[in-house]
């Protein structure tokens, strides 16, 4: 039934076709959208909605007879009233909806059907073949899209393939048919170059910078003409080389880098050449202040190019370097480095130089002289002080009191409890036994406030040095004329004992008159271009002091002249060891400058440890000379158990090398034994000491004033057992007594005690221990039970070396990673045996095999 009435609708559909009454639906839509369109432009201001005309139209193309259409118009009104008319008409029947609603009944629901009319069926079916057309145009469209991004991606790759290629291809016809001639050019010139540094290196060893500086220069042509080699060669084949598997090629993808690198070297070493001649060039005409402003423009310069060195060699990529070279280009890097740290360093240190000399404001300072034959725990005793003032760099004025300290009792008004071991020899505590601790700043500061309560002015800093010092530095001024006055020469060699003997003639001549024969006494000024004050007028009898001053201003008188490009190294040298050994140290009241010092190793400072710490301390109370005779060595043996308990036993031998009666050394050596550890240490066992006399003793009156610097010591608790004191100093727990040694003799001291912390657990927290903490997290990233251990000695400022051995034993579940030094040796634990001369340091890195905790 619905087939045959669909058959009916096309053929009535047909026929009005074929009478011409229906056009062809495309072409009249065309022409309508023409017409519209243009309306569109001419109505796009107003905005006016088009659509229901256009759909008006498009029905009227639908239905409009042949003639309206060869006319190509419409009668659009007529049709607007057919369409009112059909909506009048719906409102007609939904009004008799309305009126018939009441008789309606659910039966009548069933009986109507939906009129359909037969052109709505026609109209369906052309929209839909439009529909279809426009779907697959859509979709051909999407095809084609596909396709192009298929032939886009094919393109690219064969960009990729074409890039790649070419070069490979560049590189292997270069290596086939250039290489090797490049090669050779390139060789030459930095063979060429290297031989001009070895030549520089060997002239500036001379220190003739002149010539070394035109070496460097020729070194340098030499590394930039083999730069203008490789320059033909693009930056991207050199890139590509480091694809390659032949190593020549590999590395020449960081030829340009290296040779920059050498550019940059040469230039680098011609301004430290610079530099270094500068310095070199100081004489005694040179203004030090101007010296020192040169240089440090000089090293600024330097600065820069270490900073540019620095970056070229960091771009070059090792893993390109073969592997017989790779080594030299990793240590260059870290040297490089060095460099630059130790530039800022020392750019620094001539900043703060230039403070403490006075360049911006005069400086005075506390200059002590601390015999290190009679050995205190900061050095020795204090026989003879300096003040000396600085302007710019020149000393003003320099006084050195020919009485010695001593001449500073008449100012001291206060009466001071001195420390009890001092009692032996004086309960009153003065200025020349104020150096009484081995932690250079807490000494200074002490000696700073005896010399304001004795009289003496306010200071800006402390500087001591020992008589190793002054022998030292005769080796460069030469032997010292003093015939005229004292009727000697003084050299490195005599220098001690004709001083001391000159400085000791009084009571010499009650017990050994025969040694100060031909020794003559001086009560006059010194001639000298310094500003020298001896002040000599007042008790004129009892100067044994002033050949101190008398030799000091004849030594900075002849230095200056002495200094040159043969004599600086050495005198450089020679500060570095008195600095290392403690026999100078520095302190400053200005903040800025004692950091300095801090951070250079100038402070004299009780060091903070991790782990293990030792110090050994003595401090000769009524023993004379005699610590120019004794000879100690210090054996240190530390066993760890598997709980990881550590015991210290420490045994001290000290020997007596002096002949009885003999002046000044052949008596007995009595000494006030220190021995810092741990802080938190517990002794175990203790032998070796002995005490004098109680009578020898005087003990001050109850009411004279108590330095809060030796609260500490009034509360140490004394062993029972062995009588020594225990207490806690700087951070250190501290085991005291005395040890008494004849000449000819020895004392064997042993003591033992445990540490405060576990091998296993983790250490107290100090600044040392976070900075291993942090190494530790660094190479340790898997967290394995990686374990480090330390051993921190420090020397006893100005003492001469002991000798040092020191055993650790270790479990068996350890195992060896690293040590420092790396000569470190180990067996199953290390074994040191090392000379004393200045602070030492021993670390181990371990890995704990299975956790005994």
């Amino acid at each position: 039934m619905i087939k045959d009435k669909d058959n009916n609708t096309e053929n009535k559909l047909k026929g009005l076709k074929n009478s011409g009454f229906v056009i062809d639906l495309r072409s009249a839509f065309k022409e309508t959208e023409k017409k519209e369109d243009s309306k569109v432009i001419e109505n796009k201001k107003q905005k006016k909605d088009l659509k229901p005309q256009r759909a008006s139209v498009w029905l009227s193309g639908l239905f409009a007879k042949r003639k309206d259409v060869q006319e190509n118009s419409f009668n659009l009104n007529s049709w607007k009233n057919k369409i009112n008319q059909s909506k009048n008409r719906s409102r007609f029947f939904s009004t008799n909806k309305r009126q018939k609603k009441e008789n309606f009944k659910f039966s009548e629901l069933f009986k109507k059907k939906k009129k359909n009319y037969w052109w709505e069926r026609a109209v369906k079916e052309k929209r839909k073949i439009l529909n279809t057309r426009f779907h697959f145009k859509t979709k051909r469209v999407k095809q084609l899209e596909e396709n192009l991004i298929w032939y886009r991606s094919l393109f690219s790759f064969g960009l990729i393939l074409l890039f790649l290629v070419v070069p490979l291809k560049a590189l292997s016809y270069l290596q086939l048919f250039d290489i090797a001639k490049l090669e050779e050019r390139v060789m030459a010139h930095s063979q060429a170059a290297v031989s001009r540094i070895s030549e520089a290196a060997g002239l500036a060893s001379e220190l003739d910078f002149i010539s070394a500086n035109n070496k460097l220069s020729l070194a340098g042509e030499e590394f930039l003409q083999a730069e203008d080699d490789l320059r033909f060669i693009n930056d991207s084949l050199l890139s590509l080389a480091a694809l390659s598997s032949n190593p020549k090629i590999k590395m020449a993808a960081e030829s340009k880098h290296i040779f920059e690198a050498g550019v940059i070297g040469t230039k680098l070493a011609q301004n430290l050449m610079t530099l270094s001649d500068e310095l070199f060039n100081f004489n005694e005409d040179s203004n030090l202040l101007e010296v020192l402003a040169v240089v440090s423009k000089q090293g600024t310069i330097v600065y820069q190019d270490v900073l540019n060195l620095e970056r070229v060699v960091a771009e070059i990529k090792t893993n390109n370097i073969p592997l017989e070279y790779r080594q030299q280009f990793i240590d260059l890097a870290d040297k490089v480095t060095y460099l630059r740290q130790g530039l800022v360093d020392f750019i620094s240190l001539l900043d703060k130089t230039n403070e403490l000399l006075g360049q911006t404001q005069d400086k005075r300072y506390l200059l002590i002289f601390q015999n290190n034959s009679e050995l205190r725990a900061s050095g020795g005793f204090l026989g003879s002080y300096a003040i000396v003032d600085l302007k710019e760099g020149k000393i003003k004025n320099l006084e050195v009191p020919a009485g010695g300290s001593y001449d500073t009792e008449g100012g001291m008004t206060l009466k001071v409890k001195a420390p009890e071991p001092l009692w032996l020899v004086n309960p009153s505590w003065y200025f020349w036994d104020a150096n009484w601790w081995p932690d250079w700043p807490t000494t200074a500061q002490n000696l700073m406030w005896f010399y304001e309560k004795s009289g003496g002015s306010t200071v800006d800093g402390v500087i001591t040095f020992t008589p190793t010092v002054v022998e030292n530095l005769l080796t460069i001024t030469g032997p010292i004329d003093m015939s005229a006055e004292y009727g000697v020469i003084i050299t490195s060699e005599n220098f001690w004992e004709t001083v001391q003997k000159i400085v000791e003639k009084d009571n010499l001549a009650l017990t050994h008159p025969e040694v100060i024969e031909g020794f003559k006494e001086s009560n006059e000024e010194i001639s000298s271009t310094l500003p020298l004050y001896q002040d000599l007028e007042n008790n004129i009898e009892n100067k044994p002091k002033k050949i101190i001053g008398d030799l000091m201003a004849r030594i900075l008188e002849v230095l200056p002249s002495k200094v040159n490009k043969d004599t600086l190294l050495d005198i450089i040298l020679l500060f570095e060891n008195s600095v290392s050994s403690k026999n100078v140290m520095l302190y400053f009241t200005d903040e800025s400058l004692q950091e300095e010092v801090l951070q250079k190793g100038l402070a004299g400072e009780i060091k903070a440890a991790p782990h293990d710490y030792l110090m050994v301390v003595n401090t000769n109370i009524a023993g004379q000379k005699t610590d120019r005779k004794m000879k100690e060595d210090i054996l240190h043996y530390s066993q760890v158990d598997e709980t990881g308990k550590i015991v210290n036993n420490l045994n001290i031998k000290r020997s007596h090398e002096g002949l009885k009666n003999e002046a000044l050394t052949g008596v007995r050596n009595v000494n006030w034994l220190r021995i810092y550890v741990p802080l938190g240490s517990r002794l175990l066992s203790a032998s070796g000491f002995s005490i004098p006399d109680a009578h020898y003793f005087e003990a001050p009156e109850a009411d004279w004033y108590e330095s809060e610097l030796l609260a500490a010591e009034r509360l140490a608790v004394i062993d029972a057992r062995s009588g020594i004191k225990i207490y806690q100093e700087n951070g250190k727990t501290v085991f005291a007594g005395w040890v008494m040694t004849d000449p000819g003799q020895a004392a064997d001291i042993k003591i033992s005690y445990d540490l405060p912390f576990n091998f296993f657990s983790k250490k107290p927290k100090t600044e040392i221990y976070n900075f291993w903490e942090k190494i530790n997290n660094l190479i340790n990233k898997d967290k394995t039970n990686y374990l480090n251990y330390s051993l921190l000695v420090q020397k006893q400022p100005g003492a001469h070396a002991s000798v040092f051995q020191s055993t650790l034993k270790l479990p068996d579940n350890l195992e060896f990673l690293w040590s420092y030094p790396d000569n470190l040796i180990w067996k199953r634990g290390w074994s040191i045996s090392q000379s004393l001369d200045r602070d030492k340091y021993f670390s181990l890195l371990l890995n704990n095999l299975y956790d005994k905790r």
